[in-house]
């Protein structure tokens, strides 16, 4: 086994020409794309049970694509414009989300995903939020899962090389600027990895809130992209929604078309005030089910749902769903054409709201019992969580951030704008990841990485950093800086989430910015953790990352989708035509790259198919 030893320190050294960061749906897919095209490729990921894809869902995850059902007319250019008509979304991205997307969802199928098909052979489809067409799949409540462990056993039957038990410390770079490798960390070692290429797959950046619905076992590496210089796009575009404690479970769909009861924890009603009377609030409940994402453009509507829960929170309340009481007296009576029908086609014109519930989808309902949870005898805490980044690291139409040797695909990509219809994540996932792959088999496919000298003489003034980093978070040395991390989310969920604050997010930003700056405390004499460390330190460069786009989206345009507490502001249609670029804690404002005209004469695409001149650097 080779190594390197620096100040003391052995640091195991591997190889491989493809380091995939993360073992989620994006990376096990990017993966398998590269070793079916012949490339050495080795996933590094905390846990391979970890993660969002493996452990997160709701009551009907969703898989966005190209309608494959039906009479109604699609094409990707259409699909790319409901991308596009999101905000703040590049053209040819969109595009290649959409022309990738039925490609992508075949091959799930053809893995054993149990998409739903009928009799005729077609995927039918459902409408989700941000899209008045049938373009939404599912395969129940752990879509995800099912996609991750799917491509997980094709990955292994493959070959494809694993290192569990590590989460990425930092992205090493050459001399010339290009990635050359990573140095990996537990709480026990330092692994440091040369690569040719860098595929950060690695999730959401998790740790940027305290009250988020992203599972315990998701940390993100956002922050380390961003530590070595790549673009940030639209970190200021988030999806908060309800979700529940305990539990952390997006309570969406057939939660709240069920229309349950919310109640505080002396079990009294608490919308009422919000609302213009019985009519109004049911609806509103009934539609977060599929418009379950807070929109600053909604609160006049569904919208107002999640504004009162969080007022009642900001209060020192808290919020619950009650299934086993009603939230009006005469419900089925109250509410209007679209829930009343909706509940009709469901056979769910029912009373009661678990009776409703179990109708719609009797998973949802077993899936809360199964965790310890009967919603037929005890109420749900509910808190308006952040769900979901819309930015990541800014990337071109191959998923290339502008760090040679470095990609980006899944959430931490930055690809998505202000909205995104629900489930365009997931196919985001696979065709981020695919074309990621296809790129990188086309141009860096036969240059080897750094063999173990030349590597060491390239990076050994970060190796030694890192191993000084190291070295003090085991002595207790950056208690400091997990103290401000933890600081700081806390604050982010005051100032700078679903409602925001300018004056509250620029002293949080100087906070954070002068956690970055000190130095270490004084040795403590107690074991620390260095992973909780080095979480620390991404969170933090993520934090800041964050905030310098929150406060540059607020110049710009003041709500965006979420909602700037100071008056006079209001959705400036300019905002939809930029991304939101940042770069070191400073952000400006580009405009949007266009929606290309896609097609192509076909002798002409397929002469440069045969000349493989379709893939461009």
């Amino acid at each position: 086994m080779a190594e390197i030893t620096l100040s003391g320190r052995r640091i195991r050294f591997l190889s491989c020409h493809t380091l995939v960061i993360g073992a989620g749906a994006a990376g096990l897919n990017c993966a398998d794309e590269l070793k079916k095209a012949g490339v050495d490729v080795l996933v590094a990921a905390p846990s391979l049970a970890g993660g969002t894809s493996l452990n997160a869902g709701s009551d009907k995850q969703t898989f966005y694509k190209l309608s494959l059902a039906g009479q109604d007319p699609d094409s990707p250019a259409m699909l790319a414009k409901v991308y596009m008509q999101g905000g703040a979304v590049n053209g040819d991205t969109a595009y290649a989300l959409a022309a990738g997307s039925a490609r992508a969802f075949y091959k799930l199928v053809e893995l054993g995903v149990p998409f739903p098909q009928n009799e005729l052979g077609e995927f039918v489809a459902y409408r989700t939020d941000h899209d008045a067409s049938l373009r939404a799949t599912s395969a129940g409540p752990l879509t995800s899962r099912f996609m991750a462990e799917r491509l997980k056993a094709s990955c292994d039957a493959r070959g494809v090389r694993f290192l569990e038990g590590y989460r990425l410390g930092s992205l090493l770079k050459a001399p010339d600027g290009r990635i050359t490798g990573a140095v990996l960390v537990n709480d026990r070692e330092m692994v440091s990895v040369s690569a040719r290429v860098c595929v950060l797959a690695s999730g959401g950046p998790a740790g940027v809130y305290s009250g988020t619905v992203y599972p315990e076992s998701q940390s993100g590496a956002t922050g380390c992209a961003i530590q070595a210089g790549a673009s940030m796009a639209n970190l200021c575009y988030w999806q908060y929604g309800l979700a529940s404690q305990g539990v952390l479970w997006n309570v969406s769909g057939s939660y709240q078309q069920a229309i349950p009861s919310y109640r505080d924890e002396e079990g009294r009603e608490f919308l009422a005030e919000g609302f213009r009377d019985i009519g109004d609030r049911l609806d509103s409940i009934f539609r977060k089910g599929y418009q379950w994402p807070f929109d600053a453009g909604k609160l006049s509507g569904s919208s107002r749902v999640d504004r009162e829960v969080l007022r009642l929170n900001a209060r020192g309340g808290r919020a619950y769903l009650d299934f086993r009481r009603e939230e009006a007296e005469d419900v089925l009576g109250s509410i209007g054409d679209e829930a009343r029908g909706y509940l009709a086609n469901c056979s769910a014109l029912l009373e009661g709201p678990y009776n409703r519930l179990a109708a719609i989808n009797r998973a949802a309902a077993d899936f809360y019992k199964e965790r310890g949870i009967d919603l037929s005898k005890e109420p749900l805490e509910i808190r308006v969580c952040a769900q979901h980044c819309n930015g990541g690291a800014a990337v071109d139409r191959w998923w290339k951030t502008d760090v040679p040797g470095l990609y980006a695909a899944g959430e931490c990509a930055g690809v998505f704008g202000i909205y995104r219809p629900g489930g365009s994540a997931l196919n985001e996932t696979q065709v981020g990841s695919l074309r990621a792959a296809q790129h990188i088999a086309a141009f860096e496919a036969g240059k080897d990485p750094l063999g173990h000298e030349q590597f060491l003489n390239a990076v050994k003034e970060q190796l030694e950093d890192e191993v000084s980093f190291f070295d003090r978070a085991e002595k207790g040395g950056m208690s400091a800086l997990e103290d401000a991390a933890e600081t700081a989310r806390g604050r982010m969920d005051i100032c700078a989430g679903a409602l925001r604050d300018r004056k509250g997010m620029r002293g949080l930003y100087q906070k954070v910015s002068s956690a970055l700056d000190v130095g270490p405390n004084a040795d403590t004499g107690k074991k620390g953790s260095a992973v909780r460390a080095f979480a620390a330190r991404n969170d933090l460069y993520t934090i800041r990352e964050a905030l310098s786009s929150m406060l540059c989206q607020g110049e710009l345009s003041g709500t965006a989708g979420h909602c700037f507490t100071e008056n006079g502001e209001k959705d400036g249609p300019d905002a939809r035509e930029y991304t939101i670029l940042s770069k070191n804690g400073q952000a400006h404002c580009e405009k949007v790259r266009p929606l290309p005209e896609g097609g192509g004469w076909f002798e002409t695409v397929w002469k440069d198919f045969r000349e493989n001149r379709i893939i461009g650097r």
